[in-house]
C-alpha cells in the first residue's frame, strides 16, 4: 500500500533545488537558509517519505533512481505552482490580456459604455481591448466560438442559450419608428391598433429568429396581426422606413434615434415595457478580464441606481 505524505511547497522547492545544484552548500545559498536547516529538510523529507532521494559521499551528492523520478514529477508540480500564483497575481493588478467585447448592432452605448470603457482602458493599460458591432444573430455565435468573451445583447435572444452567464444590465422599450412625415409622427404615443394597415419593416427570421418572433409575439399580444416585410440588416430596416415605405418596431436603446429622417414613439401597451438588455460570457472562458471589466461595470450601475 502507498504511504501518505504531506509534503510543503517549501520542501519541493527545497528538494527541487538540492537536486539542481547537487550540493548543499549552493543550494542554501540560492534559497537564502543555512546549510544545516536545508539537511534537516531533505532528511525530514526523505523520512517522511520512507525513501532516499540522495546518496552523499565525500566528493558529490547524486540523487537516487528514486530521487530522480520524484524530482521530474516534482519540477511540474512546483512550474505550475509559480505560473498559477503569477497569473493569479496578474488577474488582481497589471493583468497583461485581451477583452473582445461585442455589442448589439442598434444599441446606444452613450450614458453608460463610454465611461466604463474609458476608465477601463486608463486603469489596465496591459490589457488589449477590442470592440465591435454585430447582429443580434451574430453575437451568439461569436461568443461560441471563442471571437468574443462578452456580448451585449436583448435579453430576449438568449433565452435558448447554454452554458453562459448573464447579467441583466438596463431595461428597454419597445417603439415605433416612423417616417417624420408620418400622419402620426406628431403623437408621442400610438397604438399599435392605429398601424394595422402599415406594412411593418422587421429583420425577417434567416437574420433573427428571436428578434422575429418577439416582434410577432408583441403584435398578437396586442392584437395586431401586422402585415411583415422582411428584409437581412438593420441598415435596410433604416433605409425603407426613412424613405416613408414602412415602420418598424425598434427600442428606446437604440441609435436609430440619431437619424434625423425617423422619429421614435412609445407603444401604449405594458407588453412593450421594461424588457432587459444583458451581458453574456461563456461559463468555461476563465479569461480574468471579463470579471475585471464586469466589476467596473456593475460598480457604474451602482452609482447610477
Amino acid at each position: 500500500e502507498g504511504q501518505e505524505t504531506d509534503m510543503t511547497f517549501n520542501q519541493i522547492k527545497y528538494f527541487v533545488t538540492v537536486a539542481e545544484c547537487l550540493s548543499f552548500t549552493e543550494a542554501a545559498k540560492c534559497l537564502f537558509i543555512t546549510q544545516p536547516a536545508l539537511s534537516r529538510q531533505i532528511s525530514a523529507m526523505e523520512q517522511e517519505l520512507g525513501t532516499k532521494l540522495f546518496v552523499r559521499d565525500k566528493k558529490r551528492l547524486k540523487l537516487t533512481p528514486g530521487g530522480s523520478v520524484l524530482y521530474n514529477r516534482l519540477l511540474h508540480l512546483l512550474t505550475d505552482y509559480e505560473e498559477a500564483v503569477e497569473e493569479a497575481r496578474h488577474a488582481n493588478s497589471g493583468y497583461e490580456g485581451n477583452l473582445h467585447i461585442g455589442f448589439l448592432d442598434i444599441y446606444d452605448i452613450s450614458g453608460l459604455f463610454d465611461d466604463v470603457i474609458r476608465e477601463f482602458r486608463e486603469a489596465y493599460e496591459n490589457i488589449e481591448m477590442s470592440l465591435e458591432r454585430f447582429s443580434l444573430k451574430e453575437l451568439p455565435e461569436r461568443l461560441y466560438a471563442r471571437d468574443l468573451d462578452l456580448i451585449l445583447t436583448y435579453g430576449f435572444s438568449l433565452y435558448d442559450k447554454p452554458d453562459l452567464m448573464t447579467v441583466n444590465i438596463q431595461k428597454f422599450d419597445s417603439c415605433i419608428m416612423l417616417n417624420r412625415n408620418h400622419p402620426l409622427a406628431a403623437q408621442e404615443t400610438i397604438s399599435l391598433a392605429d398601424l394595422k394597415e402599415e406594412r411593418f419593416i422587421q429583420l425577417g427570421p434567416k437574420a433573427s429568429e428571436e428578434g422575429y418572433r418577439y416582434i410577432t409575439n408583441l403584435c398578437v399580444r396586442c392584437g395586431l396581426h401586422p402585415n411583415i416585410f422582411p428584409v437581412e440588416k438593420m441598415e435596410d430596416v433604416m433605409l425603407w422606413v426613412q424613405t416613408g415605405n414602412g415602420v418598424a418596431i425598434t427600442t428606446n436603446r437604440s441609435i436609430e434615434k440619431q437619424n434625423p429622417h425617423v422619429v421614435i414613439r412609445d407603444i401604449d401597451v405594458p407588453e412593450a415595457k421594461n424588457h432587459n438588455i444583458t451581458m453574456a460570457w461563456c461559463k468555461n472562458n476563465y479569461n480574468p478580464a471579463i470579471a475585471i471589466f464586469m466589476e467596473m461595470l456593475e460598480k457604474k450601475l451602482t452609482k447610477i441606481l
